[in-house]
């Protein structure tokens, strides 16, 4: 058996796993999504609304760290943080819509912008003066541990869970 067919027969016993979302605003944002999805311009592809949510989250770090000397960069780490909501949610979405689901190179790819995200969130958090960066860092740690757990479940179960 060769290394070429052996890959072919991994993907196609492929199967991606089920998405599990039990939130409050869940079925609404859902609808939102899929609204806004159907009637996205033909040039957006879910490959830059990722690169959107990755640069606003980098973003909203840099803008907690500015908050130190100027309050007023708060306002914009919230429309940093919205702006990473639209990317980090509508990219799947939008493939999904369009057909264009890559389910591995995906998630892959959303995991690592969201690891890399959340540690330059952490990290202007913890330069903002607002938080102790220990308590930043703590939280860092936190959201990886779960994030881990997460991957590693949705590998062995086959089921995500939001």
């Amino acid at each position: 058996m060769t290394v070429a067919s052996a890959a072919t027969k991994i993907d196609m016993a492929f199967r991606p796993a089920r998405r599990i979302n039990h939130a409050l605003t869940a079925s609404i944002e859902k609808r939102a999504l899929q609204w806004m999805a159907e009637r996205a311009p033909k040039w957006l592809t879910s490959d830059q609304l990722t690169a959107l949510g990755l640069s606003a989250q980098i973003g909203a770090g840099i803008c907690y760290a500015v908050a130190r000397f100027n309050r007023y960069a708060l306002l914009l780490v919230i429309f940093c943080l919205v702006l990473n909501w639209l990317g980090d949610s509508m990219d799947g979405t939008l493939a999904r819509v369009r057909q264009q689901q890559r389910p591995r190179y995906g998630f892959y790819v959303d995991h690592m912008v969201d690891v890399f995200g959340s540690i330059a969130l952490m990290c202007g958090l913890g330069c903002s003066g607002f938080l102790h960066w220990q308590t930043a860092i703590a939280m860092l740690v936190a959201f990886l541990l779960l994030s881990s757990e997460s991957y590693l479940a949705t590998y062995t179960l086959s089921c995500f869970q939001l």
